[in-house]
This record gives C-alpha cells, structure tokens and sequence, in this order.
C-alpha cells in the first residue's frame, strides 16, 4: 500500500497558489502595457476565431467591400457590356466601391492608377471621370491610405484591401500573441472615423490621408483638413458650410452639437435637474451610451455623442443602432417640454423622419443627391435661395413641387422663422 504523507500535499497546494498569483500576475501586467510600437497588421482573417459575431457582420458591410480584386465573385456590378464603357474590364485590376459607384484601378506593371469612368450604380450608367491612361490621380497619394490595412507608403505594399478590422482597431499582432490580453484599441473616438471620413491633407502635404496616425493620438497632428469658406459654394462645400461631397462626415459632425455634449454637460450645467447621473450620460456620452447596462460617473467619460452611438460599426452603417428619439424625446420632453408640442406638422402618414427635416440630404455620391448633413439642423428655404442647398422642407421628396417663397411662408407660420 503506498501512504502519501500531508506534507507533499501541502507543498503542492503551496505550488499551485503561486502558479496562480504568478498567471494573475502576468495577465494584469500585459493588460497594462502599452501597444508595442513593433506591433503588426495581421488581417481581419486572424480575428474571427475571437471575434466571430463582429467579424460576420463586417463581413457584409461596405466596408469589407470597398476594395476588392476585380476577379473576386459579386465584387463587379459595373456593366462592362455597355457601348459607351470608357474602357474593357480586362484593363482592371482591383474594384473600389459597391454600393453608390465604382471605380477601377489599372496596374501596368510599374504603377497603380485610377482608369477614367465610374459606375454610377443608382442610375445604372458609366460617367466619365476626366483622366485617361497611366497620370494621376496615384492611388498610393490618394486612395490606398483609406482603401487598405496596413499600408507602407513607400513601398505600396498592404496587409489587406478593403476597410479592416485595423482600420479602427489599430494592428493587431501584440493583442494576438499575448491570447487576448494584450492591449488593442477600442475606443468610441469620431477622430478613428475621422481620418477618412474628411478631406485634406497629410502634414507631408503629399497624400490625402493622415499618414503615420495611430489609434488614440490627435489626428490634427497628421492631417490638415479642407474647411468651407462660408458664403462660397464649392464643389466640396455649400455655401452656409454644409456638405457638398462625400467623406466629410467627421468634420460636420465637429460642427454641431453632438460633439461637445460631454464637455457643455461637465462645463456649463447648473445643477437645476440635480447631480449628473448614468441617465444624463447615456444621452451625452458615448461609453455610457454604448453600455448602458454599466452605472457610469462624468469622469468615466471622456467622449460625447459620437459616430459609434448611432452607427453599428461593425454591420452596415445605415442602420442606425440608436435612434434620434432614444435622447431626443425623453431627454427633450425633460429639459424643454414646450419645444415638443405639435413639432411635426405634417400628418402621420406622411411618415417624416427626425433625419429628414434636421439632418437633409445635402451631399452628392454616385452621381445623385443621397448623403444626410452630419451638421445637425433645420436647412431654411433662404439658403437654397441664396447658396442653392437643398433645404428642410423639400428634402427626399417632401414638397418638392413648391416654390421657394411658399416653403420659406410655410416655415414662418409653422415654427416662427423668418427669412432673414
């Protein structure tokens, strides 16, 4: 018979309390350290094993689709076979875009570049773009800083085409080899949307991207971004400041009130309504938004109601994850009740949304006037006539038959705005 003594028991349980403390020890320590500045791109391939839900939802989203191989299966909804095509799909090498229009890029075995049409996908037609052969737009200046992962501006060489799991989080090598534990970025930030969704300029004043930014550091570091000049209309800008063109989403929204609704909450509010509490900060602060499970203090926070809040980031973002009255009825019945009587004038079937009248189509994409305002606000009638901006009142398709003058008497005798 074999007799175990205690004593080599308690040994082991000594041993096995130290393995413990020692893996708890490690863990804390890896969650703590900062990104390693030799951290890599791996691809969106090696993050669904984890992260299986985010990455399938990704996966149909336009983003996973904005830059493609032209062989790839669904990745060409261009017609090909028109007549007046401005070039054969054999000269393509990659497909940029799927939804609202599609370019394509040619490779002669030297350089990438833009060849001249674009697919408009909603008029179902190709338009001329203006360049022709191997001259620029360059891609590599232009394009594949916001059309891939993990590029090397000097080489051309990327991780992956498309917008990635990277794009936003940030390489994920470190976070893979340490199980998890590792620190990757995650942050509900509008600058990580921000440095494709605006116009500009790199610092280098070489690309149209921020080259050189990281997840987490002041994108006005990297980027110097195109403003409007108010009272000009541009090809970028109407006239009252307000979008023209696509990809400038993130300076508009800076414009607005959204943007500092943390810091006008922590700076400016006078206690009227008592201490500042979760239900205050899931309609001013983006984390509180986003987990609202969580019981949350002001200094917990750190940004106000950003892209994330209203986007499903990792799905198709059009799809909004909160709605303008999840704060905006609620919260506004609370503060101002008498700004909420008979808002809506027009009857119900009409079906008209917040977005229609606050956030109205102003920006053009693929050829058609389809983009919301990311500026929030009521667009009068006297800015189209003055600036030619489509307004609030006849906006995706409400009163378009009427004349400026009626929608601007319109506007007065319903909500007190004058022309001026």
């Amino acid at each position: 018979m074999i007799h175990i003594t205690k004593k080599p028991l308690f040994l082991l349980g000594i041993l096995a309390a130290v393995a413990v403390a020692i893996g708890f020890y490690v863990a804390v320590t890896i969650k703590d350290m900062p990104l390693p500045k030799n951290a890599a791109f791996i691809g969106s391939a090696a993050c669904a094993k984890c992260h299986g839900e985010e990455h399938t939802a990704w996966r149909g989203s336009m983003h996973a689709k904005m830059m493609r191989r032209i062989e790839e299966p669904g990745a060409v909804v261009a017609d090909f076979k028109a007549s007046d095509r401005p070039f054969d799909k054999n000269r393509a090498v990659w497909v940029i875009g799927n939804r609202w229009e599609q370019q394509f890029m040619g490779h002669d075995g030297k350089t990438e570049t833009l060849l001249p049409g674009a697919w408009l996908v909603d008029k179902g037609k190709w338009e001329t773009t203006g360049w022709d052969g191997w001259q620029v737009p360059v891609p590599l200046q232009r394009c594949h800083g916001c059309h891939t992962v993990g590029l090397d501006v000097k080489t051309g060489e990327f991780t992956e085409p498309g917008i990635g799991c990277e794009s936003c989080h940030g390489p994920g090598s470190w976070h893979r080899k340490t199980f998890g534990l590792g620190k990757i970025a995650s942050t509900p930030d509008a600058q990580v949307c921000g440095q494709c969704h605006t116009r500009g300029r790199a610092v280098d004043g070489g690309h149209f991207f921020p080259v050189g930014y990281r997840i987490g550091e002041p994108l006005a570091k990297y980027f110097k971004e195109t403003e409007p000049t108010l009272g000009q209309t541009s090809a970028a800008w109407w006239g009252n400041g307000r979008e023209h063109k696509r990809h400038q989403e993130y300076y508009a929204w800076r414009q607005g009130g959204h943007a500092d609704s943390l810091q006008r909450l922590k700076t400016g509010y006078d206690g009227r309504y008592g201490e500042v509490t979760s239900d205050c900060l899931r309609c001013h602060a983006a984390k509180a938004a986003l987990l609202p499970e969580r019981v949350w203090r002001p200094d917990e926070t750190k940004h106000g109601i950003t892209c994330a809040v209203c986007h499903p980031v990792h799905g198709e973002l059009d799809k909004p994850r909160y709605a303008c009255g999840d704060c905006h009825q609620g919260g506004a019945y609370y503060h101002r009740p008498e700004r909420n009587e008979d808002h809506v004038v027009c009857g119900e079937k009409a079906g008209v949304t917040c977005v229609d009248c606050h956030m109205p189509l102003t920006g053009k994409n693929g050829g058609g006037l389809n983009l919301h305002t990311h500026h929030p606000g009521i667009i009068p009638p006297a800015d189209t006539r003055q600036y030619g901006v489509p307004n609030s009142c006849a906006n995706g398709g409400c009163h378009t038959h009427r004349d400026i003058q009626w929608l601007q008497d319109a506007l007065a005798r319903h909500y007190g705005v004058s022309a001026e």
